[in-house]
């Protein structure tokens, strides 16, 4: 009964989080969207810029790194589109 509690609260807490996008990462992209927004900067170098802040792991375990999708859906979430 225990271990279903414990699933139960971490799929309601997973649930609200963007898997792939760190903390980090969530600021690099929201500093970057004005910018964005203004055409001053593309997509593409903001995915690079948020990029260097992948989680790597402990040689390799525990590594989550960043996708072009999960970029897009963040910023479909920020209601900001790409236009590819």
């Amino acid at each position: 009964m225990r271990f279903l509690f414990v699933l139960a609260l971490i799929f309601t807490f997973s649930n609200n989080t963007f898997a792939g996008v760190s903390d980090a990462q969530r600021r690099v992209i929201d500093n970057q969207l004005f910018l964005l927004k203004e055409g001053m900067i593309t997509s593409e170098k903001v995915f690079k810029k948020a990029k260097k802040f992948d989680d790597k792991g402990i040689f390799g375990i525990g590594s989550d790194e960043m996708t072009k999708d999960e970029f897009k859906d963040y910023l479909k979430e920020k209601n900001f589109t790409i236009h590819d």
